[in-house]
């Protein structure tokens, strides 16, 4: 018997057992539905799971992924997703693989840019037994060329630079540029204290050192000037050593004693917002120019000796203090422009 009807109005007691049977009987249907609905699950469970890929009794649901494409058999859905995994993790590995990469290469721009936090760093040259693909720039294992060492110093560097120059003639136009340091010496490795320069030449020789946009203090200590002829050009006129728009030289007993006197040429070139110091007994000897101060520049000239040179300094809007030994030059300065030569210190009242 299935649910019964109420055919009367009243309430009464008939009514209740009505109701009740109609609960009782709703209560065994959703119990036999369970049960039916967990064998039906059980059968189709069983059926995907035994099934061939060509068995009829497959069940088409199990074909179909999530995306709601169909595949001809459970097995080729099985192996689609199964690759399309493998895919993932393969990218995914890949990507991090990049990213590792590019981290590195991140780390060493900023390296490249800013310097470390070491107090020192010291790089080692020689022409001899270096080497600038295989060196490191350590004693053991020194560079070859004075720029592949210049080009490891930081463009900004809080460190203490000294590059240490094994004696050997370097034929190099070295060239720093932008770079903003504390403190940057180029220099002889051996100790060059004792040679007198009147009379000998320093073992470290070098076409030319220039200093671009820089700022800082530089010192360029016991290293001679050759091969002039070939030597850069700066606004139309040659040079051995220059400082350009910033930073503070000195120049620590160096020697330029290669004949320059018929070409357009300067042996120290300051222009700019740059300042130089000139001394520790720097020789010149026949050069054309030894000192051009350009444009605002400040040169303080020193101990510095030599003879037979054409012009000992040349002043254009700028500003020298000092002046050279007598019999130095066939003509001591030359004033160009609101140039000033202040040849003693003064007390302005």
């Amino acid at each position: 018997m299935g649910l019964l009807k109420l055919v009367k109005n009243r309430i009464s007691s008939e009514w209740k057992e009505i109701f009740n049977h109609n609960v009782d009987y709703l209560n065994g249907l959703e119990t036999k539905v369970d049960s039916q609905n967990e064998a039906t699950n059980s059968r189709i469970d069983n059926l995907v799971l035994n099934a061939g890929g060509d068995s009829p009794n497959e069940v088409v649901d199990a074909r179909v992924n999530s995306k709601g494409e169909k595949f001809a058999t459970l097995q080729s859905r099985l192996v689609a997703s199964e690759n399309k995994h493998d895919g993932d993790v393969y990218d995914l590995s890949t990507k991090q693989t990049n990213t590792a990469e590019q981290v590195d290469q991140l780390n060493k721009s900023v390296a490249m840019v800013i310097g470390g936090s070491d107090t020192v760093l010291d790089l080692y040259v020689s022409g001899s037994r270096g080497n600038d693909k295989t060196g490191d720039g350590t004693e053991e294992k020194p560079f070859k060329t004075i720029q592949t060492a210049i080009n490891q110093i930081p463009l900004i560097s809080v460190q203490v630079v000294t590059v240490w120059i094994d004696d050997g003639v370097y034929l190099e136009d070295v060239v720093l540029r932008s770079i903003n340091a504390n403190q940057i010496f180029i220099k002889a490795q051996n100790n060059f204290d004792n040679i007198d320069l009147a009379k000998s030449d320093l073992p470290v020789k070098v076409r030319s050192v220039a200093f671009y946009y820089c700022s800082g203090y530089f010192q360029i200590a016991g290293l001679q000037a050759v091969d002039v002829a070939n030597t850069p050009q700066f606004e139309g006129i040659k040079y051995s050593f220059l400082v350009e728009q910033g930073g503070y030289l000195a120049i620590n007993k160096c020697k330029c004693a290669e004949n320059s006197k018929n070409l357009s040429f300067t042996a120290i070139y300051i222009g700019g917002n740059s300042k130089c110091n000139i001394y520790g007994g720097v020789t010149f000897i026949n050069q054309n120019i030894v000192t051009y101060a350009r444009l605002l520049s400040e040169v303080n000239i020193g101990n510095i000796q030599g003879s037979g040179n054409n012009l000992g300094i040349r002043c254009a809007t700028a500003t020298v203090r000092g002046t050279v030994p007598s019999g130095f030059a066939t003509n001591a300065s030359s004033v160009e422009g609101n140039g000033l030569i202040i040849s003693k210190g003064t007390v302005l009242s």
